[in-house]
C-alpha cells in the first residue's frame, strides 16, 4: 500500500511537471511574468510535496521514535574492533613522557 501511495504520488509529481513546459517555452514575450511565476509555484509546491513524502516515510518506518538510539549504537561500535574485542585494553589514560 506505502509503495503504491509513493508511485502515484511522484507520478502525478511528474505529470504537473510535463504540463507546466510549455509555460516555460515563452520567451520573455510582454505578460509573460506571470508564466515564470506559476512554473516557480509548481517547483515549490512539489518540493515541499516530495518533503513531505519523505517525512511521512520516516514516520511510518519508525524513525522518530527514539532518535538518541543510533548514538548509543555508535558508541557501542566504537568501543569494539573489527574482530570483536573490545578497544579499552588497548587505550592509553594518560600521556607518558
Amino acid at each position: 500500500m506505502k509503495y503504491k501511495l509513493f508511485t502515484i504520488l511522484v507520478l502525478v509529481m511528474a505529470l504537473t511537471l510535463l504540463l507546466v513546459t510549455p509555460a516555460l517555452a515563452h520567451d520573455g514575450v510582454g505578460g509573460d511574468e506571470y508564466a515564470a511565476a506559476d512554473a516557480m509555484w509548481v517547483f515549490a509546491l512539489a518540493f515541499v510535496a516530495m518533503a513531505g513524502v519523505g517525512i511521512l516515510f520516516s514516520f511510518t518506518n519508525g524513525e522518530f521514535r527514539h532518535p538518541e538510539k543510533i548514538k548509543y549504537i555508535m558508541l557501542e561500535r566504537a568501543m569494539v574492533d573489527d574482530d570483536g574485542d573490545e578497544i579499552d585494553q588497548y587505550a592509553i589514560t594518560e600521556a607518558q613522557y
